[in-house]
């Protein structure tokens, strides 16, 4: 099945105005929401729908209080070629999967205290 490079394409744009940059996350938002089902079977991904939607809220939420125009105008377009790539099959499962790491291994990512450390020889 060839791909068409500008299937998937989104002219980039500075936006000025906040309420044209919020529209422009809600719709990158809702344009991955709709294909993580696609994205699951692509990438042959063996977990619930819920937790990649989940994590892909996380990552949104992440840059919530992101303010400055000219970061959130590259935001947007970083965005918009994640998702071209990620649904054009471009990207491997690897880069895929390095967002679920914490939930795939979360003892490696469990808080360590001091004595948990020291048995480990890192502290």
């Amino acid at each position: 099945m060839p791909t068409h490079a500008t299937h998937l394409a989104v002219t980039t744009r500075v936006y000025v105005k906040p309420a044209e940059a919020r529209l422009a996350t809600i719709h990158l938002y809702r344009r991955f929401l709709r294909a993580v089902p696609t994205v699951v079977r692509l990438y042959q991904m063996d977990m619930p729908l819920a937790i990649v939607r989940s994590k892909l809220r996380q990552e949104f939420e992440r840059q919530r209080f992101v303010s400055a125009m000219p970061v959130i105008s590259v935001l947007l377009a970083q965005g918009n070629m994640e998702y071209q790539e990620t649904v054009n099959f471009w990207k491997q499962k690897a880069q895929i999967f390095k967002y679920f790491s914490q939930e795939e291994y979360p003892e490696r990512y469990a808080r360590k205290g001091f004595v948990d450390k020291f048995l480990e020889g890192t502290a």
